[in-house]
């Protein structure tokens, strides 16, 4: 086999536990949002839990649908209409569409920058596998700049080369065309990469483009970074 060179790897249940990230986003938006809109903070919480299911849904039903715009321009208005979903609960006006969207990224911005996300030991991990020469990038369907100010609360933005979102590439992760165009933008070839994901579709995506595939699989009760350090050790296993 081919010397594994790269290794792309995906963000939610991989470098982040997406199980201890819900509560604190609902908890941060409710400092930030009054600062801006006013309105009592336990109602931002709590609107804000509709609103994201419903923004769920609508970066589900994107990836089936052709857009009439860009994936960036797309991540752009559906930020704001989650925005303007939780004004209209709490009962706060709708701001402006270029306030709206100023204040609806500096949410994120705040919450990104104060979220507990420590993972000490996959941080390590990631450390020695740059260390040794390999070249990492992310792979994930989230929004490039979600990514990006994750990873540098994390503290390992520079262990990453390229951090691809579905915006970055103007592709959806919602298939083998996703991992393409990563290889293509990369210039590598895929016998010399490994993915590694959460989900069982991404890595059959990926096998479909050649790549092998490392699935994060949490099993009963396990703590989210015993499950990464497993399937860093079988990235171990195909490094030997």
């Amino acid at each position: 086999m081919a010397k594994i060179t790269t290794l792309l790897i995906d963000k939610g249940g991989v470098l982040i536990d997406n199980t201890v990230l819900s509560p604190q986003y609902r908890r941060l938006l409710g400092e930030f949002l009054p600062t801006e809109l006013g309105g009592d903070p336990k109602a931002w919480e709590d609107a804000n839990v509709g609103a994201a299911s419903r923004a769920f849904e609508r970066y589900r039903d994107a990836h089936v649908t052709a857009l009439s715009t860009s994936i960036s321009d797309w991540y752009t208005g559906d930020v704001r209409q989650w925005l303007y979903e939780m004004c209209d609960e709490v009962g706060r006006t709708r701001p402006p569409q270029a306030q709206a969207d100023r204040i609806a990224n500096a949410a994120h911005d705040y919450v990104r920058r104060r979220v507990d996300i420590r993972a000490p030991q996959i941080v390590k991990r990631l450390r020695n596998f740059r260390e040794r020469g390999l070249k990492l990038h992310v792979a994930s369907g989230d929004q490039h700049s979600d990514v990006v100010g994750y990873l540098e609360t994390m503290g390992t933005r520079e262990l990453f080369g390229r951090v691809y979102g579905s915006d970055l590439l103007n592709v959806w992760k919602a298939g083998p065309a996703y991992y393409r165009a990563i290889l293509a933008d990369i210039e590598t070839d895929p016998a010399t990469a490994v993915v590694i994901d959460d989900s069982d579709r991404a890595i059959a995506w990926a096998g479909e483009c050649g790549l092998r595939g490392v699935l994060v699989r949490r099993q009963d009760g396990e703590a989210f970074e015993s499950a990464v350090l497993r399937a860093f050790d079988d990235v171990e296993a195909l490094l030997s």
